[in-house]
């Protein structure tokens, strides 16, 4: 299957190196403990990590668009906001709260 055709639940299947992320200073510490805390949990951890702590996260998210360039990787984040948003639209003032340029990270 062409990466084009993959669908957010399998690309959510994926496994992101990101100790290695962190190990070559692309993310930092505080990065990768809230990945790690985020990723590869249920929908409902993490709408509760979301709502205690929601900029943080879309932080993270932003910064990773716009400091690492590996395709899977991107795809990656890419699929997390969307499967984010998809579970709860309004979740999109989180990204106006936390960027001065809300749509560079996406543009870039």
């Amino acid at each position: 299957m062409a990466r084009a055709e993959l669908t957010t639940e399998e690309v959510l299947r994926s496994d992101i190196p990101w100790e290695t992320y962190m190990s070559t200073k692309l993310i930092t510490g505080t990065h990768l403990q809230l990945l790690r805390r985020y990723d590869k949990k249920s929908e409902s951890q993490k709408a509760s990590l979301l709502d205690d702590d929601g900029p943080s996260y879309v932080r993270v998210f932003t910064d990773i668009l716009r400091d690492i360039s590996k395709e899977e990787t991107v795809e990656y984040v890419l699929a997390l906001i969307d499967e984010m948003l998809t579970a709860n639209p309004k979740r999109s003032g989180l990204f106006h709260k936390t960027s001065e340029d809300t749509y560079r990270p996406f543009l870039s």
